[in-house]
């Protein structure tokens, strides 16, 4: 093992000298680069694992001594199945070794090729942190004893971490209108978070500054104070705010939190946050929200784009469509209409429906839109004009797609499946019969080279037509996760307008003998009094091949975005009873009280601690839908500078 490790780090160095400085003449084979193959072909013979971290999640914040999880995404990209050992660190900056101080140890189980888990880490009360900020993350495989194809991808860093007693102020979204007229008034809405660990009031000052300097010395414009915001609490302030006399120009809104540092925080250096782009004058801007038009075209074509006006005043313009070959529109592309746009006032949008003749040969296009591309309008911002949509097919004959794909377990055996697709003919022709092969692809791609589980009968489909496709068969794959996918004329028996469309990959399956525990729901009210306990549901399923082999847990969560982590705020869990393959159960975790107030969403957790070996062990938790808690009058704010 150590040998063909010395190869690999070998190889990894002669591959950086010919990439970095050049070792050989540019354009030559010479000794270096038949080196390098050599090397490489070695390694990829030694048909090894490939250990390698794709992300960590931690709390924002922790007080010293207290126990806190993260999360630690383990993966294994190599060619054989491996088990290992991640451990989580804390470092004083962004690059991980085993040096840094260690705060948690997890096992990975076996990790089949192209298999991720992810793995919650518990943090234990104590454990002694110095108090300040750090940076948490993880290396796998820290003995160097799984015999890898590369060792130099094992560590990875996640975002800094503050440890300490205080609040920490972290401003999460800044926006205002796109244009405004000079001396008037808008909202800005921002978002502004505690990330530390104690509560306290924030005070919030929003600018307007030039757009080639976007710092916070520019023109104040707004300014608004919250109530104290506990930890992990978030609030959205809508904050009254006048463009006192602003010449003409592009802006960029900034804000500021604690801008007169009146609250001693964790982190001192990540309170100002810049917003979008703003322009100030008197005059209209056209941008295109949207260009629809029919999947196939033939003769003609009827496309419908939607213009918006989002300047300050009232204004009209020309609009036309186009064809093109790539997703970069000019003017020399193909043009299928024009039309005058009715005067459209500030805000205010309209479809105009363009058609014209198709003097294009066969293929797919995608479909654009240009407004004003004369320029004979002055408008606010002149380089917002273009919009390119989606694909279209032109020409006369069928284009064969695969629209959905799924599969569920026959019950025959672990490996035995039932693939369902649904196949369309979006050309301008029918289609004769074809095939359409269901394979097992270890990506979310679909290669010619993936083992195909059955192949199956498509009729003969009319012009617009569609129809739903079944096949059984067992799957002839290695145990480990794969992604169920279709391709409908694998051989290429219809001449199609366009050939290059005919696969669709859908859902990841645990294929091997094991459970594998998956949520399928989270529901819960949409608002809840501050303080209170909350009535959530929760539906758990077993999606494996094998009962769960004992109690596990569900837990609900409180999260400020959309991705559930165990280092988020856990407020109610509950037993699983044992499930069978293909058995579902719902239920309703208690919550404790005190909810905290704040915009939140609602998600769950199942085996947080990875205690049930599953097949695949990173799809147990699901984001719900948002909840809030309090009183949402008490954060739209109305002070001002």
């Amino acid at each position: 093992m150590r040998t063909a490790r010395r190869l690999r780090r070998l190889a990894s160095g002669v591959m950086a000298c010919g990439w970095l400085a050049g070792c050989g003449g540019q354009g030559e084979v010479g000794p270096a680069e038949l080196f390098v193959d050599t090397l490489l072909g070695a390694v990829a013979s030694s048909n090894a694992a490939d250990l390698w971290v794709s992300s960590v999640n931690g709390p924002s914040s922790a007080l010293p001594g207290s126990a806190f999880w993260a999360t630690v995404t383990a993966c294994n990209q190599g060619v054989r199945s491996a088990r290992s050992t991640v451990h989580l660190l804390l470092s004083v900056d962004a690059s991980i070794s085993a040096t840094d101080l260690r705060i948690g140890t997890a096992e990975t189980g076996l990790l089949h090729p192209n298999q991720c888990a992810t793995l919650h880490v518990p943090v234990l009360g104590e454990t002694a942190v110095p108090e300040g900020r750090w940076y948490v993350g993880a290396l796998i495989d820290p003995e160097d004893s799984v015999e890898e194809l590369s060792e130099s991808n094992n560590a990875r860093a996640g975002l800094p971490m503050a440890f300490g007693v205080g609040p920490d102020f972290l401003l999460a979204q800044v926006e205002a209108p796109d244009s405004l007229l000079p001396s008037g008034e808008f909202l800005t809405e921002v978002t502004v978070c505690n990330t530390g660990t104690v509560s306290a009031p924030a005070h919030i000052d929003v600018f307007l500054s030039p757009e080639a300097a976007p710092t916070e010395a520019g023109l104040g414009v707004g300014s608004a104070s919250t109530g104290p915001l506990s930890e992990g609490q978030c609030e959205v302030l809508r904050i009254p705010s006048l463009a006192a006399a602003l010449p003409e120009g592009t802006y960029s809104v900034t804000a500021r939190v604690d801008p007169a540092h009146a609250v001693s925080e964790l982190e001192e250096g990540n309170n100002l946050r810049l917003g979008n782009r703003v322009t100030v004058g008197t005059r209209p801007d056209f941008v295109i929200s949207g260009v629809r038009g029919p999947a196939s075209l033939e003769g003609t074509a009827p496309l419908t784009v939607t213009v918006c006006n989002q300047g300050t005043t009232k204004g009209s313009a020309q609009v036309e469509a186009f064809l093109s070959a790539d997703a970069r529109l000019t003017a020399s592309d193909f043009q299928v209409g024009a039309a005058s746009l009715d005067a459209l006032a500030p805000g205010q949008c309209a479809p105009v429906n363009l058609q014209g003749p198709v003097g294009l040969p066969p293929g797919a296009y995608f479909m654009a839109a240009w407004v004003d591309r004369s320029e004979a309008v002055q408008e606010l911002v002149e380089d917002n004009n273009i919009r390119v949509g989606t694909r279209v097919t032109v020409g006369s004959g069928p284009d064969l797609v695969v629209t959905t794909v799924s599969a569920l377990r026959s019950g025959e055996s672990a490996l035995f499946l039932r693939a369902t697709a649904t196949v369309c003919n979006q050309g301008t022709a029918p289609s004769p019969a074809t095939a359409l092969a269901f394979a097992l692809s270890p990506s979310a791609s679909l290669s010619a080279s993936a083992p195909v589980l059955v192949s199956t009968e498509v009729p003969a489909l009319l012009a617009g037509a569609c129809a739903s496709v079944t096949g059984s068969g067992r799957a002839k794959v290695a145990e480990g996760t794969w992604f169920i996918g279709a391709w409908v004329d694998r051989l290429d028996t219809v001449r199609e307008l366009v050939e290059a469309n005919n696969t669709r990959t859908g859902p990841r399956l645990g294929m091997g003998s094991g459970p594998d525990l998956v949520l399928t729901s989270v529901e819960g009210p949409s608002e809840a009094p501050a303080h209170s306990r909350l009535e959530g549901r929760v539906t758990v399923c077993n999606e494996g091949t094998l009962p769960i082999r004992g109690l596990t847990r569900v837990a609900l969560y409180l999260s400020s975005d959309t991705f559930i982590r165990a280092s988020d705020r856990r407020i109610g869990e509950v037993a699983v009873p044992v499930l069978s393959p293909g058995q579902c159960v719902t239920v309703a975790p208690p919550s404790n009280g005190g909810l905290p107030e704040g915009r939140w969403f609602l998600g769950a957790l199942v085996d947080r601690g990875q205690d049930e070996a599953e097949l695949i062990e990173d799809n147990n938790a699901l984001t719900g839908s948002p909840l809030t808690v309090g009183t949402p009058e008490r954060w739209v704010v109305s002070s001002r500078l």
